[in-house]
């Protein structure tokens, strides 16, 4: 049974879809966003973390990836890029883990 919900906890965590920052992305760049973005809570890495179903008390408890990426991903919004953003939402995506250890 161990083997099972393994199993299907890593197939869960392989497909984190970020779709409400996707679909952000795909109309213009407003202040809204860049807003959103300057929040951990509410970039794409907060939407990662509601669906993992976490709650992130200090940026210390990411893994330095996903803090660089966090950045990159500001960045990219504040110069409302969202070829750039799109790239970098789906490195967070595709990340194993966003915790260290």
């Amino acid at each position: 049974m161990r083997v099972f919900y393994t199993q299907k906890l890593e197939g869960v965590l392989e497909s984190i879809d970020l779709d409400d920052w996707r679909q952000r992305l795909t109309r213009p760049l407003t202040c809204e966003e860049q807003c959103l973005s300057d929040n951990w809570k509410s970039c794409a890495l907060g939407e990662r973390i509601r669906k993992e179903g976490r709650n992130l008390d200090k940026v210390k408890d990411l893994t330095p990836e996903a803090i660089k990426l966090g950045f990159a991903f500001a960045t990219a919004i504040k110069r409302r890029d969202s070829d750039v953003a799109l790239e970098i939402l789906e490195q967070i995506e595709k990340l194993p883990s966003i915790w260290r250890q």
